[in-house]
């Protein structure tokens, strides 16, 4: 790159570069350059440069005169603040490689206050034409892939797994993309099947519980009458049936009365005769017991006599113990053979183990030799890598140094935020705590959250007076969300607070609304712009404020009172209702619209010759209260100003890292080293252990026979004791039963006579107890009795009772006195042979219950009948014939729906099938390439096609990742929760390499990807770069490339066809007070060829 080249200077061998590369890229006054002249070679071109030399510069010049975006570069999204400070206008040309047509010139021109101007080859275009062009080339400007600005590689990796997908097909194939889109619309379509079934089905119920309300009306209709007559011949039945109960019922009451009395008679007698014979037997009961007690005190005596002469257990204890002692002494001998028998096989084996151990020790002095002598010559490697590691730390602290200094500089941003917040919380505390929980919560939400009181920036002091008259109150205290799960989520029940939320999903977002522009005509008329362009906030949030309030329709600016009728008819024409002037806010309204509303403290005027009968309204302008504050006039984020300490800072920190690489790299090999002498040194350390460990076994076994083979066992000692001891026993046994068996002859006697006395005693008792239980019995049978008598009175009284209110019920329904038909008068007998006919013919039941359960529900019916509000009516009739018409038909439509919805889901479901394996097969050359890149940094990773349980479900498809990087643990998936940011920084740029693979285009840029890496990962993932871009085949190979870095690794492969650029600020000799020597700075100058 020169500062004094020309703008004609092209590459030598142009002809050769591929359609589409870029041949010459020229800044004037654009950004931080001049006038530059940059000339790329058609490979790789590496551009270095530290921190604000204008390295990125280079990128934006090149999207913007692409015809790209200012918002894909992750800057400023207005145009003229890519004009150099200080100057009115700037340009950036590009000229583009063609083999046929020529070189083609594209230059932007940018002024302040002016829409940017593009030429073609040096003629007049539009923005269409330059996409065109770039699109003619494929130049995809805003594919990440092929175009990746600084501070994109994050946003790139924290996208979602569906989002991902999507870009992924953009970058591979338009087809692949416009078939899940074109699938994507498909399922809105079978939705909207699915929909439509839902609301037949719906018109088919609502058919079915019409019918269900309007059949009681008809049956009431048809029945009412017979009810009644039915309800009054059940009534005569009762009334027969319950009189001829209570009849019977009084008779058998009278006859158990009677019944009751004879047989309480009977009971007093048999009670006063068994108390009788039980008075004898008690005094014969005294004497006996008497007796009896006097034996059973001489009988205790000899047992007791008995008992201390005889141990019954001592001969058994002896020969179990006997028994006991001779077992153990057998089982000890046997045990004894055993033990001589294993120590033996012990020693042989453990004999030809030793002798293998003695031969694998061959060589071990030789070994012993050269291990000492290698460790002496690491030992003094060490000592240097501590002497260099010492230097290193004194730099380290210095660097230290330098980093604070800088830490207290950027604390200095985030004041204004902090202003921001203390406004919001004063004006809304829940509102406040619900923003603070979105921003510690973020992993949790699928997209952002704005609030107008934080993220809204005015442009002029002028703009606070203009929102506080256009937005209300509740819009200024919402929080508007991305998608409905993040609304739920904020605001959802659980939540402790109480606020208002919005939802602004990005299909929503029309740019032409929230960046529209005054037209000429109010322009013209004194306006100065709309309210939606007086402030910048977020594109969510702008569309939210113009939806509710319409601030992309109200101008503002001062106009000529005199024609304020001419400029309410140029609004109302243009659709505008309301406008900002003279300190007031003015609203028309048709004069029809207004009747119902009713205004406070406004003028309405009405124009006399206005033939469309509108008025205005006219209120003075509030002064700003909420956007008061200075702080809506500062951005959200301050850019950091270059200095000495960064430059510096930078450097110290690039000696730093090279100084602690190169020692971590000794390091490691003297470590490599050190481990395969330790390896060898721990086999022969093994192989002695295992040497001694065998020896030492082999003596223990040996000591272990002789100790035993010294033990002896006398089995024939215990024999014989076994033997005495029984004698011994059988002697003392004959002798104590000797003793005991004279007492035992005497204590037998006097239990004997004790056994008929107490034989007698409990014939005696027996006969007591049973003429006392059945003296009980007979008592309370007697109070039972007597109870019993008494209730049959009682019953017999009440049945007497109810006979006769069934008597008067049956002469109230039947006009008879009775039933019995021999005492009734001739014309009682004639009518009670046609009411029984009657019952017959009605089938009436002839129960109680029966009857009385026909009877309510006779009356139930005939109540719900008579109290139903309508009793029905031939309408009915005709209402219920036209409900069933309708519903065979909404049935029959509902049927065909299903059909149709099944066909559809068959269709959609066969092809989402060939989609997903173009899909998968996409992926899985993505896949291949992502293991290869990973294997190459010793690590494991893996892409695959993400499939929703729902296999309809194509806009929930993605791309899953999963990931490892450290060895012993399993993969898992990419996130920012579980990997570091340099591990997701890696993760994202080999992914990017894999895709490329798919993506052919004529250049690719991409800015700082290895910033966040560790050495050893970027110095791997260079290499990969390198090698994709310097080999012999593949679409990657005729590629050319810009790769943006403020610093590279020391010994990097470059390659021959690698261009590197170096990007400085402009150099002189004034700048010698940064070096230690004016003649250290011309050595820099000539070595960078820069002229003095």
């Amino acid at each position: 790159m020169s500062p004094d080249a020309s703008d004609e200077v092209l590459p030598p061998n142009h002809q050769e570069f591929p359609d589409g590369s870029l041949l010459r890229v020229v800044f004037h006054n654009f950004l931080t350059y001049e006038h530059t002249c940059f000339v790329p070679t058609a490979s790789l071109n590496m551009i270095l440069g530290h921190n604000g030399s204008g390295k990125s510069s280079i990128i934006c010049g090149i999207c913007l005169a692409c015809g790209g975006s200012p918002k894909s570069l992750g800057r400023s999204e207005k145009i003229i603040e890519y004009i150099r400070h200080g100057c009115q206008e700037g340009y950036v040309e590009v000229t583009i490689a063609d083999e046929k047509k020529g070189p083609q010139t594209v230059r932007l021109t940018i002024r302040i206050g002016k829409a940017p101007e593009y030429k073609l080859n040096g003629a007049q275009a539009t923005q269409s034409d330059v996409n065109e062009l770039r699109k003619y080339y494929n130049i995809q400007i805003d594919n990440p892939c092929a175009f990746l600005a600084q501070d994109k590689v994050k946003s790139f990796s924290e996208q979602s797994s569906i989002e991902l997908l999507k870009n992924t097909e953009k970058a591979a194939s338009d087809d692949l993309d416009k078939k899940h889109r074109d699938l994507v619309e498909q399922r809105k379509d079978t939705m909207t099947i699915e929909e439509m079934c839902s609301t037949t089905e719906k018109t088919v119920k609502h058919l079915e519980d019409s019918r269900t309300k309007i059949l009681p009306l008809v049956e009431n209709y048809r029945k009412k009458l017979a009810l009644q007559t039915k309800l009054r011949i059940l009534q005569k039945k009762m009334a027969c049936v319950k009189y001829e109960q209570a009849d019977k019922e009084y008779q058998a009451e009278l006859k158990r009365a009677d019944e009751a009395l004879v047989e309480y008679r009977r009971v007093e007698n048999d009670i006063r005769k068994s108390e009788e014979v039980m008075k004898k037997l008690n005094d014969r009961l005294q004497k006996e017991r008497a007796q009896m007690a006097e034996l059973t005190r001489a009988a205790n005596g000899n047992l007791v006599e008995i008992q201390d002469k005889f141990n019954k257990n001592l001969i058994g204890n002896m020969m179990e113990k006997a028994k006991m002692k001779l077992e153990n002494a057998e089982r000890i001998a046997d045990e004894h053979n055993q033990e001589v028998e294993k120590t033996r096989k012990n020693i042989e084996t453990v004999t030809e183990k030793l002798e293998e151990a003695n031969e694998a020790l061959v060589g071990y002095d030789d070994a012993l030799v050269e291990y000492r002598r290698a460790e002496a010559k690491l030992s003094q490697l060490e000592r240097e890598n501590r002497r260099e590691e010492d230097a290193i730390h004194a730099k380290s602290y210095e660097l230290r140094r330098l980093e604070d200094k800088s830490r207290e500089k950027d604390n200095e941003t985030s004041n204004f935020m902090k202003q921001r917040y203390r406004v919001l919380q004063e004006a809304n505390e829940d509102l406040a705590k619900a923003w603070t929980w979105c921003r510690k919560n973020r992993q949790q939400l699928k997209g952002e959250v704005y609030t107008p009181l934080i993220d809204i920036v005015l442009n002029t002091p002028e703009s606070a007076k203009n929102l506080e008259n256009t937005i209300g109150m509740r819009d200024r205290q919402i929080l508007v969300c991305q998608f409905k799960e993040d609304e739920l989520l904020v605001n959802g029940k659980h939540q402790p607070w109480s606020i208002n939320t919005a939802v602004v999903s990005q299909n929503n977002i029309h740019r032409d609304e929230i960046h529209a522009t005054l037209s000429s005509e109010l322009h013209q008329a004194g306006f100065k712009d709309l309210v939606s362009n007086c402030f910048d906030a977020p594109d969510t949030l702008k569309q939210y404020l113009c939806n509710v309030s319409g601030l992309n329709r109200i101008p503002y600016g001062t106009i000529d009172e005199s024609k304020l009728e001419s400029i309410t008819e140029r609004l109302e024409r243009l659709r505008f209702s309301v406008f900002l002037a003279n300190g007031m806010r003015v609203r028309f309204y048709n004069l029809f619209i207004l009747s119902y509303f009713v205004f406070f403290q406004f003028q309405a005027t009405r124009s006399r010759y206005n033939q469309q009968k509108n008025i205005s309204t006219q209120t003075s302008l509030r002064d700003a209260r909420t956007w008061k504050d200075p702080v809506y006039r500062q951005p959200l984020t301050l850019k950091k100003a270059d200095n000495t300490a960064a430059q510096e800072y930078q450097k110290l920190k690039q000696e730093f890292d090279n100084q602690t690489e190169d020692l971590r790299e000794k390091r490691r090999n003297v470590q490599k080293e050190r481990d395969v002498l330790k390896k060898t040194q721990l086999e022969w350390k093994s192989k002695q252990e295992l040497q001694a460990k065998y020896r030492a076994t082999l003596n223990t076994e040996k000591r272990r026979l002789e100790i035993i083979q010294k033990e002896s066992f006398d089995l024939s000692k215990a024999q014989e004791e076994y033997a005495n001891v029984e004698q011994t026993v059988m002697e003392k046994a004959r002798a104590m039963l000797e003793k005991n068996l004279h007492n035992q002859k005497e204590y037998i006697e006097k239990y004997r006579e004790l056994g008929r006395c107490a034989v007698f005693e409990s014939i005696c008792k027996l006969k007591v107890t049973k003429l006392y239980a059945k003296s009980n019995e007979s008592r309370e049978e007697l109070n039972n009795l007597e109870d019993a008598r008494r209730l049959a009175e009682d019953e017999m009284n009440a049945a007497m009772n109810k006979r006769k209110v069934a008597q008067e019920s049956l002469k109230t329904h039947c006009e008879l006195d009775h039933l019995n038909e021999a005492k009734m008068e001739p014309a009682d007998k004639k009518l009670y042979s046609k009411m029984i006919e009657l019952f017959e013919e009605s089938n009436v039941p002839t129960q109680v219950d029966d009857l009385e359960q026909a009877i309510t529900s006779e009356k139930t019916r005939l109540k719900v009948a008579q109290d139903s509000g309508e009793d029905g009516s031939i309408e009915h009739e005709h209402k219920l014939s036209e409900i069933n018409s309708e519903l065979a038909n909404a049935t029959s439509k509902y049927e065909k729906l299903i059909q149709n919805r099944q066909g559809v889901h068959d269709k959609l479901g066969t092809e989402i099938k060939e989609w997903k394996e173009e899909v998968e097969k996409m992926i899985e050359r993505i896949n291949e390439n992502y293991i290869k890149f990973f294997d190459v940094l010793g690590c494991r990773g893996e892409v695959s096609l993400e499939t929703p349980e729902n296999p309809l479900d194509i806009e929930k498809y993605g791309i899953m990742i999963m990931v490892c990087f450290r060895k012993g643990e399993n993969m898992k998936r990419l996130d920012n929760k579980v990997q570091s940011g340099g591990e997701r920084s890696v993760a994202t740029m080999l992914y990017l390499l894999a895709l490329q693979q798919l993506c052919p285009v004529p250049f690719r840029c991409i800015d700082e990807i290895n910033q966040g890496m560790d050495p050893t990962n970027e110095r791997k993932v260079f290499d990969i770069m390198v090698g994709l871009w310097n080999g012999t085949s593949g679409s990657l190979t005729k590629t050319q490339y810009f790769l943006l870095s403020p610093k590279l690794l020391h010994g990097l492969d470059m390659r021959d066809n690698v261009n590197v650029v170096m990007v400085n600020s402009t150099l002189n000799t004034s700048h010698g007070q940064l070096y230690n020597s004016i003649s250290k700075i011309r050595k820099t100058f000539t070595h960078l060829r820069i002229a003095e």
